[in-house]
């Protein structure tokens, strides 16, 4: 799965700048504080969670592209890992998007979002979708 998520990264770089950073959970157990520390530099944070808004591939497109007009450059998307997000990230962030309703394992829901981000790029650009 890693080497398809780098795939859809590259792909994702052709049309806008594009960084997947992985927090692993350090023995202290401070990634509530890590991922905190990251949203801080961001303009909008968006927490994935199997509890927030639904949206099939054109509305995320329509989002992204509501973002790319509000000249966000800095969308945060966070998964979180096997015990799921930290309530501290839930409560601080902008919005709150299920890319399932089902839980996911931590690596397909990276490939999942990466390769709907790229799919929702398509959509924006319209090109076709290369698979």
């Amino acid at each position: 799965m890693a080497s398809m998520v780098a795939d859809y990264s590259r792909r994702l770089n052709r049309f806008v700048p594009f960084e997947e950073k992985v927090l692993k959970a350090d023995r202290d157990d401070r990634i509530a504080e890590r991922m905190l520390k990251e949203a801080a530099q961001a303009q909008l944070l968006v927490a994935l969670d199997e509890r927030g808004e639904e949206l099939d591939s054109r509305q995320l497109a329509r989002t992204v592209s509501g973002w790319m007009n509000q000249g966000l450059q800095g969308v945060l998307m966070v998964i979180g890992g096997a015990d799921g997000l930290p309530e501290e990230i839930k409560r601080k962030a902008d919005r709150t998007i299920a890319l399932s309703r089902m839980t996911l394992p931590h690596r397909m829901a990276r490939l999942l979002l990466v390769e709907q981000l790229y799919r929702a790029l398509c959509i924006i650009r319209n090109v076709p979708y290369q698979k």
